[in-house]
């Protein structure tokens, strides 16, 4: 078949052991699409495998951005008819599996299993019946979001936070369906959503260099901070994205864990992407080997999440984390001058 890559498997060990080592008469084909390439979540997915001697062979699919692509990878999957199907972001997984408006209980690929990750809002992206189970006998998946009511008490262990901006682009559902979730807490949690989109261009893509532009008119509207949800633009572009916010003064705070540690993001509140590959390997070896039908799984997450602060952004800012919250946050770039 044209353009199948077979990934080589990255050995790293880990601690859920495997229930049990399937023999080489059982080996299995996983087709999985990725949005942006085998980042940490599809290199935890693999590192899981090859620690637990699964006989798997993964063909994997990089959309790389580009939805053009992704009828055409759901087309192959189709066609090679893998034992597992796993998709990567909603973009991807709705594209692949469909949503339970187009397709009911039934998905685009028919019989073949799926399991979702890196799915911002399964429930609302129409993926799934509830936050517990798909509802849809073919499908399982991983939950890796920190709950806005989370993201926001954080936040308020390190400053006072009545006023949140947000900036994202109308085309990524995620991004949209995250500022709804904000807004429905405002009443309970008594703050203020202040919502910039950006300008998008006859692609629906961004336009570029607005960063600064939106970040002044969120400081002179009062915002306490700037929350990155879910956003594949802002995750992407996230040096000029948080440059631009601590011009304007303005900490950011994200679910993303990378805008504080590879960025100048203040704090994140986050599941690492890397072990939730790992978590989804797990729930696909169930489906694989075990015969658990995927929509009998429950949606799975992790029982832990991070909160991680960037010191030098801290220092920048005169934003010196509380000591309640020093017990238990990771602290990145403490040494940096």
């Amino acid at each position: 078949m044209k353009n199948i890559v077979v990934l080589p498997l990255i050995t790293l060990m880990f601690g859920l052991a495997s229930s049990n080592v399937a023999s080489a008469e059982e080996r299995k084909t996983i087709f999985m699409t990725v949005w942006r390439g085998c980042e940490e979540a599809c290199q935890g997915f693999h590192a899981y495998v090859e620690a637990n001697k699964l006989p798997i062979d993964i063909v994997l699919r990089n959309v790389d951005r580009d939805r053009a692509k992704l009828p055409v990878y759901l087309e192959e999957a189709k066609q090679l008819n893998p034992d597992l199907v796993v998709t990567w972001g909603t973009s991807v997984s709705k594209a692949m599996i469909g949503s339970i408006d187009e397709f009911g209980m039934a998905t685009k690929l028919g019989d073949i299993p799926a399991l979702f990750m890196i799915v911002a809002d399964p429930v609302g992206a129409g993926i799934i019946v509830d936050a517990q189970q798909s509802g849809r006998t073919t499908v399982t998946g991983i939950r890796n979001r920190i709950e806005e009511e989370v993201q926001i008490r954080a936040m308020r262990e390190y400053f006072p936070v009545s006023r949140i901006g947000v900036i994202y682009s109308a085309a990524e559902l995620n991004s949209a369906l995250n500022t709804e979730k904000l807004q429905t807490l405002e009443d309970k949690m008594q703050f203020k959503t202040i919502v910039e989109t950006y300008e998008l261009g006859d692609d629906d893509k961004p336009l570029p260099n607005q960063f600064d532009e939106k970040m002044q008119s969120l400081a002179e509207k009062g915002v306490d901070v700037v929350y990155v949800g879910s956003s594949s633009y802002n995750l992407s572009h996230r040096d000029a994205f948080t440059q631009a916010a601590l011009k304007h003064n303005l900490p950011v705070a994200s679910a993303y864990d990378s805008m504080v540690t590879e960025s100048d993001a203040l704090i994140s509140v986050s599941n690492k992407y890397y072990r939730v590959g790992q978590l989804a390997a797990n729930q696909a070896e169930k489906v694989l080997f075990e015969g658990v039908e995927p929509g009998q799984l429950p949606i799975a997450e992790l029982q832990s999440y991070s909160i991680t602060i960037n010191m030098d952004v801290a220092r920048q800012m005169s934003l010196y984390p509380p000591i309640q919250l020093l017990r238990f946050a990771e602290l990145v770039n403490v040494d940096k001058k």
